[in-house]
């Protein structure tokens, strides 16, 4: 083979595997860990690092399965993106003619009246049929639109091989046959699931206490999930966090679980198909094991993230910075992107991923105004510490500060200045440190245009990515 076509082979086989790496898998290569897993009796299976999403091992991922109640994960999303979880629906005698006898279910009472919440409750946590039928019935225009929600959703998400056509989970044995998936799919579900805070906080609850309705009593529900009850870990060095079971004659035994270790390490172990009860826990037991086991022998690297973070434009950033502890993990994993945070911690944060050394007095928040004065009194320090005091235009061939400290304010000054809001508020010595900021592209993540905007942890991030690169 010629020098050339060799290196053509080699640019196309780059190309493919990078092509192969799931969205946001920056920290790992390559996108399947090489050592082998456990070998477990489970028809399909994916273990994918949350925080990546990258798929550390993997058994027949992409292969046609049947999800079972683990449907309720997307049942939740689709009710959650719909209705305010206060807000009221009646269970009716309608709702409860389209659930099989064979279902899992509460046995709610027809004219008995829920909130959403209380319905996420009864269905994430007993896997109970009534509460997904109300929650189809009651947060969409009717239950055909919530059952095409679902599909959209699952096309948005690249859930390729996944169909629905009901929200409880029942497949072909039932006579539904246009509810199906694969296990990478409903690990990518399980993932987005996660991010969202009212179901990450029920799947982590052992039971939940059912409020009295129509005179009937409350009563006590416990989670399906057999890793807070009947199956425990002993000497772990993580913890099970959710997320849903699942049974049906077709599937079998279904659990996607979700782990979690003291160090902020997430793992999904989407698993389908267990022939018991035993074998289900005990094969997931197994594979979350040896991953977190991999990881802690430095065999793999998963990365460290927030849950919170998930899928927004900042992700990818904090996620790097958070494996590289420049941005510190929190205990109960959140990153609270749009909190403002006193103009201190956020210049520190910015400096911590920079690398510049900028101050900024004492406040209650950082402003782009106030970022951009730091950000241009130290890019234009001499070598000797000094600095131009009374600004330096921009030189109009390279965009480059000069050491002129004419006043005016260049062509290239004022065509950006004129974009921005609030700018007539500031001197033209100011006016000129702002468009400085701005001539530097930093700013073009965010889209701000308002320079007394108050920076948020998140918008902090994607600016100092932006220096740092």
């Amino acid at each position: 083979m010629s020098k050339l076509k060799k290196l053509i082979s080699m640019v196309l086989i780059a190309a493919f595997m990078t092509a192969t790496v799931p969205t946001g898998a920056l920290l790992q290569e390559p996108a399947y860990a090489k050592a082998a897993a456990p070998s477990v009796q489970a028809k399909a299976y994916v273990v994918m690092d949350a925080n990546s999403g990258i798929v550390l091992y993997k058994k027949n991922m992409n292969k046609t399965i049947y999800p079972a109640s683990t449907v309720k994960l997307m049942t939740a999303i689709i009710a959650l993106d719909n209705a305010a979880l206060n807000k009221k629906i009646k269970f009716t005698k309608n709702m409860r003619k389209k659930i099989p006898s064979d279902a899992s279910k509460l046995g709610l009472r027809a004219g008995t009246t829920y909130t959403v919440n209380q319905y996420l409750h009864m269905m994430l946590i007993s896997s109970d049929a009534d509460s997904a039928m109300a929650l189809a019935c009651g947060t969409a225009q009717n239950y055909n639109q919530f059952i095409d929600l679902m599909n959209d959703k699952a096309e948005s998400y690249g859930m390729d091989n996944t169909s629905f056509d009901n929200p409880i989970g029942l497949d072909k044995g039932n006579g539904y046959d246009e509810t199906y998936t694969s296990a990478y799919d409903f690990a990518v579900l399980a993932r987005h699931a996660m991010s969202y805070s009212s179901i990450r906080s029920i799947v982590a609850k052992n039971k939940y206490k059912v409020p009295a309705r129509s005179g009937k009593p409350s009563f006590i529900i416990r989670n399906t999930n057999q890793f807070y009850s009947t199956y425990k870990l002993k000497n772990k060095t993580y913890e099970i966090i959710g997320s849903k079971t699942g049974t049906t004659s077709a599937a079998g035994h279904v659990l996607i679980a979700t782990a979690k270790d003291k160090k902020g390490h997430e793992l999904v172990c989407a698993y389908f198909g267990g022939n018991t009860s035993v074998e289900l826990y005990g094969g997931i037991e197994e594979l979350l094991d040896y991953a977190f086991e991999q990881n802690d022998e430095g065999k793999t690297k998963l990365a460290l993230g927030f849950w919170d973070t998930r899928y927004r434009k900042s992700e990818s950033a904090v996620c790097k910075y958070a494996s590289s502890e420049i941005i510190p993990m929190t205990a109960n994993g959140k990153f609270n992107p749009e909190r403002i945070k006193p103009a201190v911690f956020t210049m520190d944060m910015i400096n911590k991923i920079s690398g510049l050394k900028m101050t900024v007095d004492e406040a209650d928040s950082l402003t782009v105004a106030n970022l951009a004065i730091a950000y241009y009194n130290t890019s234009m320090e001499y070598p000797d510490g000094s600095s131009v005091a009374t600004g330096g235009a921009l030189n109009a061939t390279t965009q480059q500060p000069s050491s002129s400290t004419e006043g005016a304010l260049s062509d290239y000054e004022l065509g950006i200045l004129n974009t921005l809001k609030g700018i007539e508020n500031f001197s033209i010595d100011k006016q000129r440190k702002i468009a400085y900021l701005y001539l530097s592209k930093a700013m073009e993540v965010t889209g701000i245009t308002d320079v007394e905007h108050e920076l948020s942890k998140e918008e902090a991030v994607l600016i100092a990515d932006s220096f740092a690169l």
